[in-house]
């Protein structure tokens, strides 16, 4: 069942983190309306990680950024940004960020 609401969640090298948050949101009751995921440079596995579950749950997304970024509050506010953008042609009621 869908929600009417989104996450974004910004993740840099969250390798360790990053599957088990996942696993946590699909456990959910209520799932959100779609839930962006941004890299923020990352150079583990959290990619890989994140496009096993977005090729399942159409409503997962990952949106990779260079990575050339620092890993500083300004990188982490321009990631959540650009989520944004992505969720703005979607009507849902509120947004959550989410940490990985």
């Amino acid at each position: 069942m869908n929600s009417n609401y989104t996450l974004i969640t910004a993740a840099c090298n969250e390798e360790k983190f990053i599957e088990q948050t996942i696993k946590s949101v699909i456990a959910q009751t209520r799932l959100p309306l779609k839930w962006i995921i941004v890299s923020n440079g990352s150079t583990d596995r959290t990619e890989d990680i994140v496009e096993k579950y977005s090729d399942k749950y159409h409503w997962i997304e990952l949106v990779k950024k260079p990575g050339d970024v620092e890993r500083n509050f300004s990188a982490k506010v321009f990631a959540l940004t650009q989520a944004y953008e992505r969720l703005k042609h979607l009507e849902f009621s509120f947004n959550c960020k989410s940490a990985a």
